[in-house]
C-alpha cells in the first residue's frame, strides 16, 4: 500500500511515491491534534473559571464588569483557578496558532513551495513547540515568565536551558522513552546537525545566509532562488526526522491538554496507542515494534480471521491499516476483517499509565 489513506489522491501527485506514507502520518497527527483542539473549545475548558465566577455573581454583573478577573485570583490567592485560567487559555491559542502554520507548511510541500513551506515550519516547531513544552516541563515557572516582562523572561534561552525543559516535558509523557531531548534540539535548534532544520530554516527565510558551513551561501546564488524544485532532496530530509518531531508535538499537547482538562483514560490510550504503533511499524525496523508486539500478546485470542479463522499477526505491512483504519486482510483468503480496536483495548482494560513507563 503506497497511500495511507489519510490524504486524496491527487493531493499526493507531486511528492515521490516513497515518501506519500511519512507525508500522510505527519497530516494524520495533525488531524487528531485538530480535533482535539475543536472539541476543547467547543467545551469551553478555557471558559471554566470565568463562567464560576458569573454563576456566582448573577445578579451582580454590573459590579463584575469592573474586576481584572487576574488580579482579582492573585490578590485573593486563587492560585488554581488563576493558573488553570492562563494555563487553558495559553495551550488552547498556542496550539490553534500552531496547527495552522504546520496545516499550511505540509500543503505547501504537497506544491513544492519549499522555500515557503519550511518558512512556515519554523515557527511552530521552534517557539510554538518549546512553549507547549515548558508549561508541560515546569507550569509554575512558565506563568509566572508569563505574566509580566515576558519579552524579557522567555528571550535568552540557553542551549542548555532548551534542553533540560524539553528533558522534564518529556518525562511527563507517558510514552517518555520514546523521546531524547537532545536529538530534538538537534533537530530543532543546531546550527550544525546534518539533519537539522535551522540551517534549512535558516536559508528559506534569508536570501543569503554564513554562520556555519551548512549556511554558506554558494557563490552566484541566493538561497532557494535556483534550485530545481523537482530535486526530490527535501523530501528525503523531511522523511528522516519530521515524523519523529510531529509525534513529539502530538504528545506533548496532548499531556497540555489533558492538565487543563483530563482527558478519559480508554480515549488518551487509544490515541496514543495508535500513534506510536503507526509510527513504529513505518519508520523503524520490526524489532522496534514493541506497541504491536504488546497487542498480540494481550489480544492474541481475538486477532483472527472473521471469516476462514486463521491468526493475524500484526506486521509491518498490515499495522498502519489496523491503526489507522481499524480493518486487515488475511494473508490466506485474502478478505477484509473490520477490527474495532478503540472497543476491543476498552474491553481489555488497557489503559495507559506513566508507572508503565
Amino acid at each position: 500500500m503506497s497511500s495511507l489513506g489519510i490524504i486524496n489522491a491527487e493531493r499526493l501527485m507531486l511528492l515521490p511515491e516513497k515518501y506519500w506514507k511519512s507525508h500522510e502520518f505527519c497530516f494524520y497527527l495533525h488531524d487528531k491534534l485538530a480535533t482535539m483542539l475543536v472539541e476543547y473549545d467547543a467545551h469551553g475548558v478555557q471558559d471554566m473559571v470565568v463562567d464560576a465566577f458569573h454563576e456566582a455573581a448573577k445578579g451582580k454583573e454590573d459590579k463584575l464588569s469592573d474586576i481584572n478577573l487576574l488580579e482579582f485570583m492573585k490578590e485573593n490567592k486563587l492560585v488554581e483557578p488563576y493558573k488553570h485560567h492562563l494555563v487553558s487559555h495559553t495551550v488552547i491559542a498556542l496550539t490553534s496558532d500552531m496547527l495552522h502554520f504546520l496545516y499550511e507548511a505540509l500543503s505547501c510541500f504537497e506544491k513544492r513551495k519549499f522555500s515557503v513551506a519550511f518558512s512556515l515550519l519554523r515557527k511552530p516547531l521552534k517557539e510554538h513547540l518549546f512553549f507547549l513544552s515548558w508549561i508541560l516541563a515546569d507550569e509554575d515557572d512558565f506563568v509566572s515568565r508569563f505574566e509580566a516582562n515576558n519579552h524579557v523572561s522567555f528571550s535568552g534561552v540557553t542551549k542548555e536551558t532548551r534542553i533540560d525543559i524539553i528533558e522534564k516535558a518529556i518525562k511527563k509523557l507517558h510514552v517518555g522513552d520514546a523521546f531524547d531531548a537532545e536529538m530534538i534540539w538537534n533537530y530543532v535548534y543546531s546550527k550544525k546537525h546534518e539533519n537539522g532544520f535551522e540551517p534549512t530554516w535558516q536559508r528559506a527565510t534569508h536570501l543569503t545566509t554564513s554562520q556555519g558551513e551548512l549556511l554558506k551561501t554558494e557563490d552566484y546564488s541566493l538561497n532557494f532562488i535556483f534550485e530545481d524544485v523537482f530535486d526530490d532532496y527535501y523530501f528525503e530530509f523531511l522523511s528522516k526526522n519530521l515524523p519523529y518531531i510531529f509525534l513529539y508535538i502530538t504528545q506533548v499537547t496532548l499531556e497540555c491538554f489533558n492538565r487543563i482538562h483530563e482527558v478519559n483514560d480508554k480515549t488518551a490510550s487509544h490515541l496514543i496507542l495508535t500513534m506510536m504503533g503507526c509510527y513504529e511499524a513505518l519508520f523503524l525496523d520490526g524489532r522496534g515494534m514493541s506497541i504491536s508486539k504488546m497487542l498480540q500478546k494481550k489480544l492474541g485470542s481475538m486477532l483472527s480471521c472473521m471469516h476462514c479463522k486463521s491468526d493475524f499477526k500484526i506486521n509491518k505491512s498490515n499495522a498502519p491499516s489496523l491503526y489507522l483504519h481499524e480493518f486487515f486482510v488475511c494473508k490466506k483468503c485474502g478478505l477484509k476483517s473490520e477490527f474495532p480496536l478503540y472497543w476491543l483495548l476498552a474491553k481489555a482494560n488497557m489503559v495507559l499509565t506513566k508507572d508503565d513507563e
